[in-house]
């Protein structure tokens, strides 16, 4: 099994996490249902990471522990009512949206669109927008399509490198450079 890194991992983490989220299809497309969940520590405060669970099936079973996990993916704020989702895409791909939209001035909304390409999971889009509530001309909105190298920025067309980053090597760092305001 995989950690974020790639290291191996050999269980959930030992802290009590909550299911925030919860999706299930076959993402490998071997014709049993995988599944992938958003988890936060319970107890915890209002505001913390949310980590990224995902079970993908083997020899025809669905195993205990996951075979990739991403802490700290995400971001929650209980009492913004900034909840984070999974969906599954018409064509498979598995969403994950965090948000900030509902407190203080720094409003914004980041999507993932995680694929099952050449045997893996990858960052396959990814799309960020964000507004200041007291600045309105301030902040900016990216969608970029990471297989083609396609995308816009604040509705203009752009171009980034073409390739996907797998899920487990993705970072801060792996956000293309027209989705940073």
């Amino acid at each position: 099994m995989l950690t974020g890194s790639g290291a191996p991992h050999a269980s959930e983490p030992a802290a009590a996490k909550a299911t925030l989220a919860e999706v299930s299809t076959d993402f490998n497309g071997d014709g049993v249902m995988d599944r992938a969940t958003l988890l936060h520590d319970q107890d915890g405060d209002n505001t913390s990471d949310v980590d990224l669970a995902i079970y993908l099936s083997a020899c025809g079973n669905l195993p205990d522990k996951p075979t990739l996990y991403k802490a700290a993916f995400g971001w929650t704020d209980d009492m913004a009512g900034a909840q984070p989702s999974l969906k599954v895409s018409k064509g498979g791909s598995l969403i994950a949206m965090f948000q900030n939209d509902g407190m203080g001035r720094d409003r914004w909304r980041m999507q993932y669109t995680i694929a099952w390409r050449g045997g893996e999971l990858v960052v396959a889009g990814y799309s960020y927008e964000q507004r200041d509530t007291l600045s309105p001309d301030a902040g900016g909105n990216c969608d970029i399509d990471l297989l083609s190298g396609k995308g816009t920025r604040n509705g203009k067309p752009v171009k980034v490198l073409a390739g996907s980053v797998p899920l487990a090597s993705w970072t801060d760092a792996s956000v293309p450079g027209a989705c940073t305001f």
